[in-house]
């Protein structure tokens, strides 16, 4: 390549002002959305900004080509990060849902 040609920024250098923008204005959004003192503003939070570090992380590994989707076993694991974000939101809102919807018979 000479140096009279126009570089390109890669796909690192977009990514990365996009998702510091998303990890500055996700949690204003949920706080607008639900209250500062909402039931779910937590949960929300929690898996919003760490589902967006997690999809970083796949990316990462896509990037590198750490993973290879051609390999049986590179599916696997792949799918099974996957579902273990997913499993364990979805217990976490089962448990947030429960704790507010469930009323408590205290003495």
């Amino acid at each position: 390549m000479n140096d009279t040609a126009i570089r390109r920024p890669s796909r690192a250098a977009l990514a990365i002002p996009l998702v510091l923008l998303a990890m500055w204005g996700l949690p204003r959004l949920i706080v607008a959305w639900l209250g500062i003192g909402g039931h779910w503003t937590p949960f929300l939070y929690q898996y919003a900004m760490g589902g967006l570090v997690f999809l970083v992380g796949l990316w990462v590994i896509r990037a590198s080509r750490a993973c290879d989707f051609s390999r049986p076993g590179d599916r696997r694991w792949f799918g099974v990060l996957v579902f273990g974000y997913l499993w364990y939101a979805g217990i976490h809102a089962l448990f947030t849902w429960l704790a507010v919807a469930v009323p408590f018979r205290g003495a």
